[in-house]
């Protein structure tokens, strides 16, 4: 499972690393015991985009390109 969340504490400048869901959120209230005894956890919680999101569309214009380029190529011979 894929690092993509951390949690931010209300109360002050903690964060957590970037972790799992659980991971964060146990870790945020591990700080709150121990830093903030006697207040509710809060805070927010951050996630991380997926970092290959991108990905799909500059394969896609790759892809796109070569088959303009192939059918150029044809097209070229062809006529010659």
């Amino acid at each position: 499972m894929a690092a993509n969340c951390r949690c931010w504490c209300g109360e002050c400048a903690y964060r957590t690393p970037w972790l799992t869901e659980p991971g964060s959120a146990g870790r945020l209230a591990r700080h709150y015991a121990e830093q903030h005894p006697d207040v509710e956890p809060g805070g927010r919680t951050e996630y991380r985009e997926n970092e290959r999101e991108g990905a799909g569309c500059v394969a896609a214009l790759a892809i796109l390109f070569l088959l303009l380029l192939i059918l150029a190529t044809c097209q070229h011979q062809a006529g010659a």
